[in-house]
């Protein structure tokens, strides 16, 4: 046992504090002497040193009384809590940090008013975007050019504006320029930022080491990514982890589909379902189908209880708001467990029935029209020319194509006999809405395309617009 002052010093606390504590019920000592002396024990001791921490993570003593008296998984929420609550005000001590240098810089430069950067950014990418409905993609690049110098006093700091960063990586995303979006996005995570915008960069690192091919790196962050949300943050957010369809690519390429499997089902048992997270949880299904379906007959049983699951969650609630998307993607889904079956007739049955799905619907034209590209896309890899031709044209019909929409038409024709006057009038409109490099790069990865005996005349035409 062990005397006022000798706890204290063993501590690092003072004996005063000690007497305080004492006092108002924090941490009363194990026993006392004969004397009246406080006598404190080893238990006392590491007691005493986890009040002198928690006082520097700001809990008041108050609290630190609770928890000291809570059981351990009650503490550990709490210090989750407490560290979520420093992150945001380390945030909004960053922006008010940032909105003083730029005060400063303001007053440095003679000038009455901030220069919003981040404001004209944002302007010159909504005008981006709105004029690439009718003007060619290409020409209107230099938009987001002049956008990314804006936000690079933002971006290239030691304290990154989180704002600035979503814009800059959807503007990188833009451009297919995964490098650069790698290198913002790791930079931004080095810094430790809040739980919302760690995920966003932890997604957009993900996805761009995937395209870059550095699938060894894309899997590594990927998995730690996981590891960090199942120890640190709630059940409920569990299934955001996994959603990120794109990083399967790099789990196959690795040959880890079935330590990604693992990992699922990990993650998958314990989510703890909730309105919030109805779409992130309809999303791991259906993930989950996509990385199984490269291996049907292993994984056949878990696909067909995944694809119940689906229809469990849009049952959930009739006026859910993402109800009309998640039904869309349900009988999409059919369509892709019918394909990855191998069985020519389940596959034109499972078509069929969403085509009729598709007419029966009370849906927005543009809506319908993207079911049907999709689809169109599908049928098209599973080399059904005719039908993703018919699928495309009523797309068409319904609102635009995309670039991407207008290249797999183009492809598709070609191998459903069209004429070439055809095929190059679809690829001229692919190239009107893609960039060079996406252009070269769909054009390559097209076995139809890249395999025609008059192929340059196909590439021309497809580049010509950019």
């Amino acid at each position: 046992m062990y005397e006022i002052s000798e706890a204290a010093a063993l501590s690092g606390l003072t004996v005063r504090a000690l007497r305080h504590y004492d006092a108002i019920g924090v941490l009363q000592p194990a026993t006392r002497s004969d004397a009246g002396y406080r006598l404190y024990g080893n238990d006392d001791i590491e007691a005493l040193r986890r009040i002198r921490r928690y006082q520097g993570f700001g809990f008041s003593l108050d609290e630190i009384g609770e928890l000291l008296a809570a059981k351990g998984s009650n503490r550990l929420k709490a210090l989750r809590n407490q560290r979520d609550a420093v992150r945001r005000r380390a945030s909004d001590t960053a922006q008010t940090v940032r909105a003083i240098n730029q005060e400063i810089t303001m007053e440095n430069n003679g000038e009455k008013e901030p220069t919003d950067r981040l404001g004209r950014a944002r302007g010159l990418y909504r005008e981006y975007h709105d004029r690439s409905k009718s003007e060619p993609v290409p020409s209107l690049s230099p938009l987001l050019g002049e956008a990314l110098d804006l936000l690079r006093p933002l971006t290239g700091t030691k304290s990154m504006d989180p704002d600035a960063v979503k814009l800059a990586a959807l503007i990188h995303h833009c451009r297919n320029d995964n490098a650069n979006l790698a290198d913002l996005c790791q930079r931004f995570l080095d810094q430790d930022p809040n739980p919302d915008d760690r995920a966003f960069a932890a997604i957009n690192l993900v996805n761009a080491l995937t395209f870059l091919k550095r699938h060894e790196d894309a899997v590594a962050t990927h998995r730690a990514r996981i590891e960090h949300v199942l120890q640190n943050r709630p059940t409920t957010e569990w299934a955001d982890t996994m959603d990120i369809s794109s990083t399967g690519w790099s789990w196959i390429a690795t040959d880890r589909r079935d330590e990604w499997v693992r990992l699922f089902r990990t993650v998958n048992a314990g989510v703890a379902p909730t309105a919030e997270n109805r779409a992130s949880r309809y999303e791991l299904c259906h993930t989950a189908i996509m990385m199984m379906g490269g291996d049907y007959r292993k994984y056949v049983d878990d696909i067909v209880e995944l694809t119940g699951r689906m229809a469990e969650i849009i049952a959930e609630d009739p006026d859910w708001s993402e109800r009309r998307w998640a039904e869309q993607r349900f009988e999409q889904q059919k369509v892709g467990n019918a394909v990855r079956s191998g069985d020519p007739e389940a596959v034109t049955d499972a078509v069929d029935v969403y085509r009729s799905f598709l007419e029966q619907c009370d849906w927005p034209d543009e809506f319908v029209a993207t079911a049907y590209s999709n689809l169109g896309a599908i049928m098209h890899w599973e080399s059904r020319d005719e039908v993703a031709v018919e699928c495309f044209v009523r797309a068409q019909q319904d609102g635009e194509l995309d670039g991407y929409g207008y290249a797999w038409f183009a492809s598709a024709s070609l191998g459903n006999g069209a004429p070439r006057e055809r095929v190059t009038e679809l690829l001229a409109e692919a190239g009107r809405r893609l960039e060079s490099a996406d252009a070269m790069r769909i054009f390559n990865e097209d076995s139809l395309l890249s395999a025609d005996a008059d192929k340059e005349d196909l590439l021309n035409a497809l580049l010509e617009p950019c």
